[in-house]
């Protein structure tokens, strides 16, 4: 599957959609067990990483920091609620969003090694929120150019 996979049948007929969204009124339908499930997987993928780090050095740590720490428990969390397809929907962000972490690393990895990392990470942090948001506005505009009308 890909990200173009999930477009709705009838999207090109509907009136164009804000490009993004929040809903705040949401927040407060977060139970508290969701949010705990999410910081145990979290801690518990920090805590592998770290005894990771001791056992083999902190390379082979810091790649497992790397692992999206909620992302597990997240996607669960969206299927059981919302569905397969809406944890689909997360997961494909979750591939742009990765991609763009790349970049970050790849920036942060050449101005650390350059330069200060006072100079470094505002860049890599710069250079990881552009990627995303261009990375997001090519995949909705391929999304709208091969939706299919009814």
């Amino acid at each position: 599957m890909s990200l173009l996979d999930h477009i709705p049948p009838g999207a090109g007929s509907r009136p164009a959609e804000p490009p993004v969204g929040a809903d705040l009124s949401k927040l407060s339908k977060i139970r508290p067990k969701d949010i705990a499930v999410r910081f145990v997987f979290g801690a518990a993928i920090s805590l592998v990483a770290g005894l990771i780090s001791l056992g083999f050095g902190a390379t082979a740590g810091g790649m497992f920091l790397a692992f999206p720490a909620i992302l597990p428990a997240s996607l669960t969390l969206v299927e059981k609620k919302e569905g397969t397809e809406a944890a689909i929907h997360d997961f494909d962000g979750t591939i742009l969003g990765a991609a763009a972490l790349g970049a970050f690393a790849l920036v942060a990895g050449v101005g650390l090694r350059a330069g200060s990392a006072a100079l470094a990470l505002p860049a890599a942090l710069a250079t990881w929120l552009g990627a995303s948001l261009v990375a997001y506005g090519v995949v909705e505009s391929l999304r709208r150019r091969f939706s299919t009308t009814p």
